[in-house]
């Protein structure tokens, strides 16, 4: 037992270095194709010299002068409460509408997911300037400032747009999983056992139904992951967060880039790691 545990607390820590190690290599291809040639010694010498930076911790700049480490840390939690929060706030709205459609509207639900689908095929960024362009229309119209369109400093942070923005493809694309998720259960020999034996349908939702999907859900966590991490870097732009994506675009850095990676990596790596340990446990 000890032994395995061993074994498989070494292949974790190397899955991680080797994470890493790619990170680095992606991270010094521009070195690579300098001046639209294959500069091979450059390249090798950046990776080399990533390496010995990012292990160490040590003379990390984000624009050759300043250091990286008091920069990027304060920002890169932001971004990971804001993915957090998003995440949250997308994961309870989607299943309240699932449980909407599934209670009261189960008839019309090809019609709803339909529906869903149709929003989900406008861009993000164009449901972002909407929400905005809405707010702004709102002041221009009726005087009323409700809520803030951009964050302009500390004491002006914009925090309910961003969080939609964030939150709506993600409330969307799970809203749709569950649904579909829900009535294949409910199709299922199981469910007509436990109404044979007079069990309400709201706990057979709760219940079983909920719990037996809860495995789908986790296939789908890395494309979720992704999908909210390619639209924070929007959401970041443009109701100018102060995070760490849109650290990135201000400073153009191979160090910034590569080290904002395995930072980003690092937990949602163990969390991966995680979950894979508990279904093989199961």
């Amino acid at each position: 037992m000890v032994k395995s545990s061993t074994m498989r607390f070494i292949r974790l820590v190397l899955q991680y270095i080797a994470g890493v190690f790619l990170f680095i290599f992606i991270g010094s291809l521009p070195v690579l194709l300098r001046n639209l040639t294959f500069d091979m010694e450059g390249y090798f010498n950046s990776v080399k010299d990533l390496t010995v930076k990012v292990f160490t911790l040590s003379n990390l700049t984000y624009d050759g002068q300043h250091e990286m480490l008091p920069a990027v840390l304060g920002r890169f939690f932001y971004s990971m409460k804001t993915l957090g929060m998003g995440l949250f706030t997308a994961t309870v709205m989607a299943f309240l509408l699932s449980y909407v459609i599934v209670l009261f509207f189960d008839k019309k639900k090809d019609y709803i997911l339909s529906f869903i689908e149709i929003i989900r095929s406008i861009p993000d960024v164009l449901w972002m300037f909407l929400l905005q362009a809405g707010v702004v229309w709102i002041f221009k119209t009726f005087g009323l400032k409700f809520i803030q369109t951009t964050s302009l400093g500390s004491d002006h942070q914009a925090v309910l747009l961003p969080l939609i923005g964030l939150s709506l493809p993600i409330f969307l694309f799970l809203t749709q999983i569950i649904v579909l998720k829900i009535f294949e259960e409910l199709d299922k020999p199981y469910i007509l056992l436990a109404k044979a034996k007079g069990l309400s349908y709201f706990y057979m939702l709760n219940i079983h139904v909920v719990r037996n999907i809860s495995q789908d859900l986790k296939e789908h966590f890395k494309t979720i992951v992704w999908m909210m991490l390619s639209t924070l870097v929007m959401v970041e732009y443009i109701f100018n967060l102060n995070g760490l994506m849109l650290f990135n675009i201000r400073y153009v850095s191979v160090e910034l880039f590569v080290f904002s990676c395995i930072l980003f990596f690092t937990p949602f790596f163990l969390i991966y790691r995680l979950l894979d340990f508990r279904r093989l446990s199961l």
